[in-house]
């Protein structure tokens, strides 16, 4: 990216090619053992003409970058939020309704206000485990995992046990 950026410029760009003609251009290893042509090709590069303060540059906005969140995921939960904020709402409008009316009784303004209040906590539906049967007739589909009796039995060994 910052060689990128400095092609940008016709200057600059003659400058890196004319940098690129020098004593490790043309470095042929014929009859050398292995072990130098490995280290040459390791250590024996010619240092890039890129200023320090503009790699800093580039590797901080690569840095902001792969820290931002992703749009699609940053607006998915917004919708999520708005939608949950237009239930309470509703179910707010509801229960002031409710607790303003005069001709039901407390018991029932309390249970009526509970009842629209009731699916604000509701989490999302979690799997449903199937015992799947021997032929592979039980066909899996959105929530529902196919187990083997015994991961159902463990399973709720460990409600038991919780």
């Amino acid at each position: 990216l910052a060689l990128g950026t400095m092609m940008l410029r016709r200057s600059k760009a003659k400058a890196l090619v004319d940098a690129s003609y020098n004593r490790y251009a043309w470095n042929d290893p014929e009859d050398l053992p292995d072990w130098f042509v490995d280290d040459e090709s390791r250590h024996y590069r010619p240092q890039l003409p890129v200023p320090p303060e503009l790699l800093a540059k580039m590797k901080e906005r690569m840095l902001a970058l792969s820290t931002k969140p992703i749009a699609k995921v940053a607006e998915a939960r917004a919708r999520k939020n708005k939608r949950a904020r237009a239930k309470l709402s509703a179910a707010k409008k509801k229960a002031e309704a409710v607790a303003n009316s005069s001709e039901m009784s407390e018991a029932m303004k309390l249970k009526a206000i509970s009842k629209a209040m009731r699916g604000q906590d509701a989490k999302r539906p979690g799997k449903t485990y199937v015992v799947s049967k021997r032929g592979g007739k039980t066909k899996g589909g959105k929530g529902i995992k196919l187990v083997d009796r015994r991961m159902v039995n463990d399973k709720r060994s460990m409600e038991r046990a919780s």
